[in-house]
């Protein structure tokens, strides 16, 4: 199948990044990635110094990490990510009211409906109501909304579903997140979206289920679910060229996401009964195998849901029948984004063990309550040893579980040597960024400029993205032999290594990202030695 036609084509995008640090090329800024072990360059070392003078300066940290490359934010939900202020906007554009009695939105065919309601677009004129909406859909101000931030940040989604639902949108809601994924120098997305959802949780309601998973994958793909299957990825392609055309990439009025690659992953409501759920696990590895876009699945809502806790390892008993008839598609579950008095302790127990064991992911999103597992350290060590990357969410699991710094497992897995990334979660709802995860990072967890450079590179090499990975191991101290001899940024890379980067997804975005980090490394402002010394030139960080 052909690549996804969101972005400007892979040979395109390679011959960008390949120049995007020419001025490096002549510099030893990547040379050792060609193997052995890696003494810090001077260049890196230099950097390394900078944040170690600086570690209590949040704003010059936070300043630090807004330009440090990142790599990919690969848990993150388009809907969630998307802020208020935008949704607000699109509904007074699309012709949408207000019921300003709740307040809440009110779609355009109803908007006759009752003689108190009034256009969207009338909102900034009522700062009052425009200002409730946003901290309604929101964290903000939470210490002022009277609810806990656990249900204050999952009744955020219901309240611009209207919007976020909408087709007419989509395309919108993905430029969004990608712009601000560039000036935060990420190059890669896996976001989190529902294609064809309701559709499917007909079919599955039809279907039914009576606990024999063979049978019942067999009723749906009978009631036609290849059909749907087949609209939901006409429904992305569609989604793709309107993202490259909101986006005007390869055009002068290319906006700043062109160069970010984004792919998809399908979700699964959690809380819904076992019938629709099993349909939407099954259309959801339908569709990974279906769609270039969509690279891997993923179960959503809250895990604390009744219904998630009573049939959650009947869920991953699920996943364990369709990984078997889908051995290649890719999983990511949110496992353990609970804590101790959210639910009973017997559901801290298990969840993330079953996710690894039964469902066999491959990632796992937040495994907060890893710690009050069953036998929590031969856990941590088998995920060391299934090679499993943990999504780490800190605003996230801060502001909905009230879990923060210490009593975080950041240090737990760090210290196993369990795999991580950082991750935003919905930095709409949380008013957060990447870039503030790796602000936390760096501040609670003394973290140096190696691990922030590992987080990074583990969010590519342990994305779902095709092809193989540019480095030859995890420890990220070798390259595959086909660019071991070029420099990351370089005019005249060998013919070698342009053609392996054109043959892998995976393996180009991490190339860019070495690329990147040498062009960081190589900013002047890491070449000042100490606060008191004068400051000459531009400021570039």
């Amino acid at each position: 199948m052909p690549a996804p036609p969101l972005l400007p084509s892979p040979l395109l995008l390679l011959a960008g990044l390949l120049i995007s640090c020419s001025s490096l090329s002549t510099t030893v800024a990547a040379r050792e990635l060609a193997g052995g072990t890696r003494p810090a360059r001077p260049a890196e070392a230099a950097v390394a110094a900078w944040l170690e003078r600086n570690r209590e300066r949040p704003t010059a940290l936070r300043a630090f990490v807004k330009r440090l490359p990142k790599g990919g934010d690969i848990h993150s939900h388009l809907s969630g990510a998307v802020y208020a202020e935008s949704y607000l906007g699109w509904a007074a554009a699309d012709g949408y009211c207000v019921d300003p009695s709740k307040p809440a939105l009110v779609k355009p065919s109803a908007c006759i409906q009752n003689p108190s309601y009034f256009p969207a677009s009338q909102l900034l004129e009522k700062t009052a109501l425009y200002d409730q909406l946003i901290n309604q859909w929101s964290t903000r101000n939470l210490p002022f909304s009277g609810r806990s931030g656990h249900d204050q940040f999952f009744a955020a989604f219901a309240g611009f579903e209207p919007v976020s639902s909408s087709l007419t949108r989509q395309d919108d809601m993905v430029v969004e997140v990608a712009n601000r994924a560039a000036l935060q120098h990420i190059n890669y997305l896996e976001l989190m979206l529902t294609v064809q959802g309701s559709e499917v949780r007909r079919l599955g309601r039809s279907a039914g289920w009576d606990g024999d998973a063979a049978q019942t994958r067999q009723r749906l793909l009978s009631l036609g679910l290849a059909n749907v299957v087949a609209q939901g990825s006409r429904d992305l392609e569609t989604l793709n060229r309107e993202i490259a055309t909101t986006l005007a990439c390869g055009t002068a009025r290319a906006q700043p996401g062109c160069v970010v690659t984004v792919r998809f992953l399908q979700q699964t409501t959690r809380t819904k009964p076992l019938a629709e759920v099993f349909a939407q696990l099954l259309y959801a590895f339908e569709l990974s195998k279906a769609s270039p876009s969509v690279v891997g699945i993923n179960l959503v809502a809250p895990e604390d849901h009744p219904l998630a806790l009573r049939d959650y390892t009947q869920q991953m008993r699920m996943l364990r029948f369709l990984k078997s008839h889908y051995p290649d598609v890719k999983i990511s579950l949110h496992a353990g984004e609970l804590t101790l008095g959210l639910v009973p302790p017997e559901h801290l127990r298990f969840h993330i063990r079953q996710a690894v064991q039964l469902a066999q992911a491959n990632r796992i999103g937040h495994g907060v309550d890893v710690m009050e597992e069953d036998q929590p350290f031969q856990l941590l060590e088998e995920m060391r040893k299934r090679d499993l990357l943990v999504e780490i969410c800190l605003t996230s699991n801060e502001v909905t579980l009230n879990v923060a710094g210490d009593n975080h497992p950041f240090a737990d897995y760090k210290r196993a040597g369990v795999a991580m990334a950082l991750a935003s979660d919905d930095e709409g709802i949380s008013r957060s960024d990447l870039s503030q995860q790796f602000l936390l990072a760096t501040l609670r967890y003394r973290l140096s400029y190696r691990d922030l450079k590992t987080l990074a590179r583990n969010s590519l090499a342990y994305s779902f993205l095709k092809g193989t990975s540019l480095w030859t191991s995890s420890s990220y101290t070798a390259v595959q032999p086909h660019c071991a001899a070029d420099l990351p940024g370089s005019r005249t890379p060998s013919s070698r290594c342009v053609s392996f980067l054109a043959s892998s997804d995976r393996a180009r975005v991490q190339w860019k990202l070495e690329s990147d980090f040498a062009a960081f490394e190589a900013l002047p402002d890491f070449q000042w030695h100490g606060p008191r010394q004068r400051r000459t030139g531009a400021q570039t960080l």
